[in-house]
């Protein structure tokens, strides 16, 4: 499997990403039986499949379009603790746990643990201006950066080598409950005594949940390479991401090359179907043009910065922010995760061993994440 840069597998008119996945497996026909069926290629598939494969069970991923082609490919790739209403039972050791597979499987990423910066918009002189006001650093937390890309891919490689096999090209239409899951692939149909559904914005096309689900395409914008001068200026020498804890939101991190990425803004389709949205939509046009202005505005150094790349990737929120990883009502051989709200690098990663210990040692998924709260 060789590597080849950027994203064509996922949505043209999202953009492109900066980061380098897997381009695709050998194709193989979707069986009619296995043990576990995993819906979704991304952090949280991949990571599920391959601790159940470790564990000798036979596991197919599906794969609507190519590995990595949906949230996990396309995030910013700020590794961050805990979940989007912080440390939560079970999930307070996220970083871990994603270092942990990192090492155990030789995934060449890039994580880095160097802290996250929290910021907050205050009156005064502050180290950036963002509009009328300042923004300051309010806290530094445990956090990090990493290739996404590559995590997706390392993984996948992992999941492959335990045993597991992966389906791209398989979407699955329909998910019918009973003594076993049925699955329809395509035009077949796949039976299994386990489904997980690991698919974040996209698992309302595939599962009614009473749980309703927001997905948005959440935008980022990556510069040129900045010299020394100019990162020593704005405050980010140290490498440490950053996010706002206040509106207007804003999140950021640099690249080893010295190219700085930055996000803000989100756009909706009214019916749920982010396949709908294009960049090039007027809409999205302006949402960019705000954020490049606003990036412009944060320091006199930042002035004009030559932007290279623009593109969107999915995210999914849920009421109250806490995400789901509980299993589908009425149907509980269908384990359903996802709606990380911007924290699903680390999360997802331990988001799946927790599935798969469900699936593997009959363990409780944890009330937090249940689909009936």
């Amino acid at each position: 499997m060789e590597r080849r840069r950027a994203t064509p597998d996922a949505p043209a008119r999202w953009g492109t990403a900066p980061w380098s996945v897997m381009p695709g497996i050998a194709p193989a026909d979707v069986p009619r039986r296995c043990d576990v069926a995993v819906v979704g290629a991304g952090f949280t598939g991949l990571s599920t499949a391959l601790a159940l494969a470790r564990a000798g069970l036979d596991v197919r991923v599906l794969e609507a379009r190519r590995v990595g082609a949906g949230a996990s490919g396309r995030t910013g790739g700020i590794a961050l603790e805990g979940t989007a209403v912080g440390p939560l039972p079970g999930v307070d050791r996220c970083l871990d746990t994603l270092a942990r597979v990192v090492d155990r499987e030789g995934i060449a990423c890039d994580l880095r643990r160097q802290g996250c910066l929290e910021l907050r918009h205050a009156e005064g002189a502050a180290l950036w201006r963002d509009g009328d006001h300042g923004l300051r650093v309010a806290e530094k937390v445990d956090g990090g950066t990493l290739d996404p890309g590559a995590l997706v891919e390392g993984l996948a490689r992992a999941a492959l080598r335990a045993g597991a096999r992966l389906h791209e090209g398989a979407p699955v239409r329909s998910i019918e409950g009973g003594a076993v899951v049925r699955l329809r692939v395509g035009e077949g149909v796949l039976e299994a005594d386990h489904a997980v559904i690991a698919v974040n914005a996209s698992t309302p096309q595939i599962v009614s949940l009473s749980e309703a689900i927001h997905p948005a395409l959440t935008l980022a914008l990556c510069t040129g390479p900045l010299n020394g001068d100019t990162i020593d200026a704005i405050g980010l020498a140290g490498g440490q991401p950053f996010y706002t804890l206040d509106l207007p939101y804003l999140w950021g991190r640099l690249l080893a090359d010295g190219r700085a990425i930055l996000g803000a803004g989100l756009l909706f389709d009214e019916t749920g179907d982010l396949c709908r949205l294009r960049l090039r939509d007027p809409e999205a046009l302006e949402a960019f043009a705000r954020l490049e202005a606003r990036v412009w505005g944060l320091h006199p150094a930042l002035a004009g910065v030559h932007f290279t790349l623009r593109w969107g990737g999915p995210i999914a929120f849920v009421s109250g922010r806490a995400p789901l990883l509980g299993r589908l009502p009425g149907n509980p051989r269908v384990i359903v995760a996802g709606a990380y709200a911007g924290h699903g690098i680390a999360l997802g990663v331990r988001a799946g061993e927790i599935a798969a210990d469900a699936i593997l040692n009959g363990s409780r998924l944890p009330a937090w994440g249940s689909l009936e709260r």
